[in-house]
């Protein structure tokens, strides 16, 4: 008798404790660009009027993007969180530029070897959007 009375003594005692536990945010912002993401990153061709294939630079404060016949930006100001084991959400902000009309970037990035995509937030990764690390831009 003496032993169930202790036990539901103690069940009643640390029950408090439990459910005032404070939950745990994983998904955190954390500022410049994530060290796995880091580096160059170029995509092929998909037609032969295309000068170059869309490149990225990330470094630790910049990301930095460029496509044929088309305005490049780079974007400043890097935070990012991690979304799942490869994917990342990354923002920043783009200088005025008098071809760039944004001031922002929200950019989902997925990188595994060296296999890459970047896409807008909140879209689905297409054919076009992946690219493979390189040394250099060709």
């Amino acid at each position: 008798m003496k032993k169930a009375l202790l036990s539901v003594a103690a069940v009643l005692l640390l029950t408090p404790m439990v459910m005032t536990a404070q939950p745990v945010q994983a998904a955190s912002w954390h500022s410049g660009a994530p060290k796995a993401i880091r580096g160059k990153y170029q995509a092929k061709k998909h037609s032969s009027a295309q000068g170059f294939g869309d490149i990225y630079q990330i470094t630790a404060h910049t990301y930095t993007y460029g496509a044929s016949g088309m305005p490049g930006f780079q974007a400043t100001k890097l935070r990012y969180k991690k979304l799942s084991a490869h994917t990342w959400r990354l923002q920043g902000k783009v200088k005025a530029n008098p071809s760039v009309h944004f001031s922002k970037i929200d950019e989902k990035i997925y990188r595994k070897g060296k296999k890459f995509a970047a896409t807008d937030y909140g879209t689905k990764f297409s054919k076009l959007s992946w690219a493979t690390k390189v040394s250099a831009f060709h």
